[in-house]
């Protein structure tokens, strides 16, 4: 490589190499930024009855009140 090159394009060749640093900085600090004991969020729980389990409870109350008539 000639050194008047370089020279002449030292802001070309400082920015090649700092996008080269940063292809491999950047994966690597993601990579190990989710290494940790993180605790896994769980979607929240539904306090209500859900719509079957409320028909499948008054059908067998139904079916509870026909038979004891």
């Amino acid at each position: 490589m000639n050194w008047s090159v370089l020279r002449r394009e030292w802001g070309a060749v400082t920015f090649v190499l700092t996008v080269i640093v940063g292809m491999i900085v950047v994966p690597l600090a993601l990579y190990f930024n989710n290494q940790g004991p993180a605790a896994i969020a769980a979607p929240p729980v539904a306090r209500t009855a859900s719509p079957i389990a409320s028909s499948a409870q008054t059908a067998s109350s139904a079916a509870t009140a026909t038979s004891s008539r």
